[in-house]
C-alpha cells in the first residue's frame, strides 16, 4: 500500500530532482563522482521521502549502467555498487534493484561490472531484507552455482527458497540438477524425497534423474575396474569383456535403459552411450 503513496507525491518530483541533480547530478555520475554516498546521507538531505529517493537513485542506477555500457569506450562501474546499496538502503524492500543490481554486477565485462561476488552480497542483503521472497533466494542459488561455480551453496539456497510459501516445486529440482555434477549423494537424495512425495509428472521426473545418476555411478565404476585391471596387467583391457573374465565385473554392464557403456581401450574410460536416454554432455 505504502508503495502506492508515491502516486500522491508526483507533484512534488520535480522540487525533489531539482534538489537531487544539485548535489549528485547527471554529469557528475559520467564523470565517476558520486557525493552523496550512503543512504543516510541523502536521508538527511531529503527527511520522509526514502521511497521517493530509492526510486531516483535506480533511475540513476539504470541510467549509470546503461550510458557505461552502451558509450563508454572503456566502461569502468566504478559507482555501481554504491548507486545500489543507496537505493537498497533507503527501500530495504525494493526486490528489482536487488536482482538487477545483482546481474549488473555480476555479468562479465564489458556488458557488466564482472563482480560477481559483489552481486551475491546485494542478493544475501535482498534475502534478509525480503525473507518471504524465493525469487531472490532463486536468483541467488543460480548465481552461486553460474558465476560462482559452487553448487553446494547453490543447492542449500535453493532449497531454503523452495520452503517459502507459494514457492514453486521446480526449485528443489533445480538444486538436485546443481549437485548432479560434484555430490551425486546429496543430489540422489532430493530426487528420492521428490520420488516419495511427488506425483505424476514430478515422480516420473525424479525417476529419470536418479536413473541418470546410477549410469554415472556405473560409468565410474567400469573406468576404477579397467584401472584395476591395468594395475595388474600393465594394459587397460580391449574390451569390457575382459573385466568380466577378470572377475572384476560380475556381467558387462548396461546403464538403466538398456544400453551398453562406450569404451575407449586407449584411455580406460567409460562413457554413457550418446544413444542412451541417459547420455548428457555436460557429465562426460
Amino acid at each position: 500500500m505504502t508503495r502506492y503513496l508515491f502516486l500522491l507525491l508526483v507533484p512534488l518530483v520535480p522540487f525533489v530532482q531539482t534538489r537531487f541533480d544539485a548535489v549528485v547530478g547527471t554529469r557528475d555520475l559520467a564523470e565517476g563522482r558520486i557525493y552523496l554516498r550512503t543512504a543516510s546521507e541523502v536521508r538527511r538531505f531529503t527527511p520522509g521521502f526514502d521511497n521517493l529517493m530509492a526510486d531516483l537513485y535506480w533511475l540513476r542506477t539504470v541510467q549509470y549502467f546503461g550510458e557505461q555500457r552502451a558509450f563508454a569506450p572503456d566502461p569502468h562501474y566504478d559507482l555501481l555498487r554504491p548507486l545500489i546499496d543507496i537505493t537498497t538502503g533507503l527501500d530495504p524492500r525494493f526486490e528489482l534493484a536487488y536482482r538487477y543490481g545483482a546481474v549488473f554486477l555480476s555479468e562479465p565485462r564489458p556488458a557488466g561490472a564482472g563482480k560477481p561476488a559483489e552481486g551475491i552480497e546485494v542478493l544475501q542483503a535482498g534475502a534478509r531484507n525480503l525473507p518471504k521472497s524465493w525469487r531472490v533466494r532463486w536468483d541467488l542459488g543460480s548465481f552461486w552455482f553460474v558465476f560462482m561455480r559452487n553448487s553446494k551453496n547453490a543447492a542449500d539456497v535453493l532449497i531454503d527458497a523452495s520452503r517459502i510459501e507459494g514457492a514453486p516445486f521446480w526449485l528443489e529440482s533445480l538444486a538436485g540438477s546443481f549437485l548432479m555434477g560434484d555430490d551425486r549423494k546429496a543430489s540422489r537424495a532430493i530426487w528420492q524425497r521428490q520420488y516419495e512425495t511427488g506425483w505424476g509428472a514430478i515422480r516420473d521426473n525424479a525417476i529419470h534423474h536418479i536413473e541418470v545418476i546410477d549410469a554415472l555411478d556405473a560409468r565410474d565404476a567400469l573406468t576404477a575396474a579397467a584401472a584395476r585391471f591395468k594395475e595388474a596387467n600393465g594394459r587397460f583391457p580391449r574390451r569390457l569383456s575382459e573385466l568380466v573374465d577378470a572377475g572384476l565385473v560380475r556381467a558387462i554392464p548396461v546403464d538403466p535403459s538398456g544400453t551398453p557403456f562406450d569404451y575407449d581401450p586407449e584411455t580406460g574410460k567409460a562413457a554413457i552411450a550418446r544413444t542412451s536416454s541417459q547420455w548428457r554432455s555436460k557429465y562426460e
